[in-house]
């Protein structure tokens, strides 16, 4: 779902203590975030969200994901005061001498993980990094290792895309490359956005064009149609989704009416 807003994260972090998923699940969809931001909350999207910002409900489950006995008491709130700007191998030496016990690099680097502890280091190359072997030539014997899995000058990868050839994203839509350089968004464009804004003009800011009949592969103009996230969200909500695509469009304008219903009804202070 992608970060949260901060009036949402505020609001779990004042509310998650005391509360099952379950029990905070049925409490946040009271709150009408999800018609203000267009979001959607499930028990999974508040589990995943708690443990991505850290929130700990306290009540029992059993035996907690990424809690081990042989593990001391006091570990993770000392791990928490020193994880800051170290990494896994400094931690786990700190954490092996101070408890007496032996705390490898890939337990702490798990225990991390599990716990949601995160040391803020930057561990990608800086913009001028000089790497240790530039300038060092390969000695014969590593230079045959390698020789047959070097890029050379004018080489083309073997999955390499032409301009004009179409792909789909890891979640199903269709895009066709546009041009050589530039970031993945610059090189790609969205097939049924491009169709909709040859047809209609730009895209609004705050709308989306949706599938009339659930096929991210059908980009005809006749099966797309303009909603913004509360529509969508309605649709969602109450099912008005059909492989029909004349169906969808009925369900499309009942969204509309029920979303533009609710923006008119005065609320209670």
């Amino acid at each position: 779902m992608g970060k949260w807003p901060a009036e949402v994260r505020g609001w779990m972090g004042e509310n998650t203590v005391g509360r099952t998923t379950k029990e905070l699940t049925v409490l946040i969809n009271q709150q009408g975030f999800d018609e203000k931001y267009g979001m959607v909350f499930t028990e999974g999207i508040v589990k995943s969200a708690k443990s991505r910002y850290g929130f700990k409900s306290g009540t029992p489950t059993g035996n907690p994901k990424g809690y081990s006995a042989k593990y001391p008491e006091g570990m993770e709130g000392y791990i928490r005061d020193i994880a800051e700007g170290k990494g896994a191998k400094e931690i786990a030496e700190l954490v092996s001498g101070h408890f007496g016990i032996q705390f490898s690099v890939s337990e702490c680097r798990n225990y991390k993980k599990n716990h949601n502890i995160v040391s803020g280091l930057d561990c990608r190359f800086k913009e001028g990094h000089e790497p240790a072997n530039k300038g060092k030539e390969m000695n014969p014997e590593q230079y045959e290792k390698c020789r047959h899995t070097m890029f050379r000058k004018g080489d083309v990868p073997a999955n390499h895309m032409e301009v004009g050839e179409y792909t789909h994203t890891t979640d199903g839509y269709l895009i066709q490359k546009v041009q050589e350089k530039g970031t993945q968004r610059e090189r790609f464009e969205f097939v049924h956005r491009k169709v909709w804004e040859t047809h209609n003009g730009p895209i609004p800011v705050g709308k989306r064009v949706s599938f009339l009949d659930g096929d991210k592969d059908n980009c005809s103009i006749e099966n797309l149609v303009l909603i913004d996230n509360s529509e969508n969200l309605e649709l969602n909500r109450s099912r008005l989704r059909f492989p029909n695509a004349e169906l969808t469009k009925s369900g499309v304008a009942i969204a509309k009416v029920k979303v533009a219903a609710r923006r008119r009804r005065p609320r209670c202070e």
